[in-house]
């Protein structure tokens, strides 16, 4: 989910509950998605403490018991990131989406004890983000450390991308009986073939009967219908349409997800400052993207729904 914002960068939290809402009479409930908020298409990095909190306990006031809850936590400081996972865990959020600490470089013993720290003081389900592509220097989890990270009781999830397609379904074989996998480079229906638990999806928040439709074909096992979805909707738009992708190195996911959903006729409001809006000629090729894809006809957002 995107974070909901005012012109001065408040939250605007009617909307935000308003949206949340509709995804849920939509049918995005339990057995069919959790519900995260504050994640990095959330603009987690640049959430102040106390609307870190209000988000959080937004999403369990509208969705305990309707679906599972997540809130992503990205803290240098192990005792800070504890911090905030307590709150979720009290606040009855199911599991936080923990982030290794970023500055410089981290070593693998480094993130591993950064998880340790937090699994150790709160019980909460934890669900780790191989993020290698923010790191100075790059990096990606290796097995050793996969290893080490299955020593922690609480860490059962991974936000799973990695460097080459080798590692991205090996890993998933070596290690998806201990732990569920989550694609974050989702690729045709490969990692729903081999076994991964569950994708990130941000067209779900303006599409989600689109989302609910490829949910039920990998839950039946109908993966060569997914995968001609997938080229339909994302692959021969973006890689087959006889010129270059144009790309924009951007702080965060936040801006970029906004433009998407935007294009979507989702409107969430403006990006956090100071982060860079997206160029016209990105925001342009995005949009001859979504018009040759066929997505908008998946769209059953109402913009006059936040009135």
């Amino acid at each position: 989910m995107l974070t909901f914002t005012n012109d001065d960068y408040s939250l605007d939290l009617d909307g935000q509950r308003k949206h949340v809402r509709w995804l849920i009479e939509q049918g995005m409930v339990e057995g069919k998605c959790v519900h995260l908020i504050a994640g990095g298409a959330g603009e987690t990095y640049m959430l102040e403490e106390d609307e870190f909190r209000a988000l959080a306990d937004l999403i369990i006031s509208e969705g305990r018991g309707v679906a599972p809850t997540m809130v992503m936590v990205s803290e240098l400081s192990a005792r800070a990131a504890a911090r905030k996972c307590a709150y979720a865990a009290e606040a009855g959020i199911d599991f936080v989406l923990l982030s290794p600490p970023h500055y410089s470089q981290p070593t693998e013993e480094d993130i591993y004890l950064h998880h340790k720290y937090v699994n150790d003081r709160v019980d909460i389900g934890i669900m780790t983000y191989n993020s290698f592509w923010v790191m100075p220097g790059g990096y990606s989890y290796s097995p050793a450390l996969f290893e080490k990270l299955a020593e922690l009781d609480n860490v059962v999830g991974v936000k799973w991308t990695g460097t080459s397609t080798e590692d991205y379904l090996g890993f998933q074989q070596m290690f998806g009986d201990r732990f569920a996998l989550s694609e974050n480079r989702q690729f045709f229906g490969m990692g729903a073939r081999f076994g991964m638990k569950s994708r990130i999806d941000v067209m779900a928040n303006a599409a989600p009967r689109l989302s609910l439709h490829q949910t039920k074909l990998t839950q039946e096992g109908r993966f060569d219908e997914l995968e001609v979805l997938y080229r339909q909707l994302q692959f021969d738009p973006v890689y087959q349409r006889g010129r270059r992708r144009v790309a924009a190195p951007m702080v965060a996911d936040g801006p970029h997800a906004r433009m998407l959903l935007r294009l979507l006729g989702l409107e969430t409001g403006p990006s956090f400052p100071g982060q860079a809006e997206p160029p016209q000629e990105y925001v342009d090729f995005w949009r001859e993207s979504i018009e040759i894809s066929g997505v908008l006809d998946w769209v059953d957002w109402d913009q006059s729904l936040l009135d």
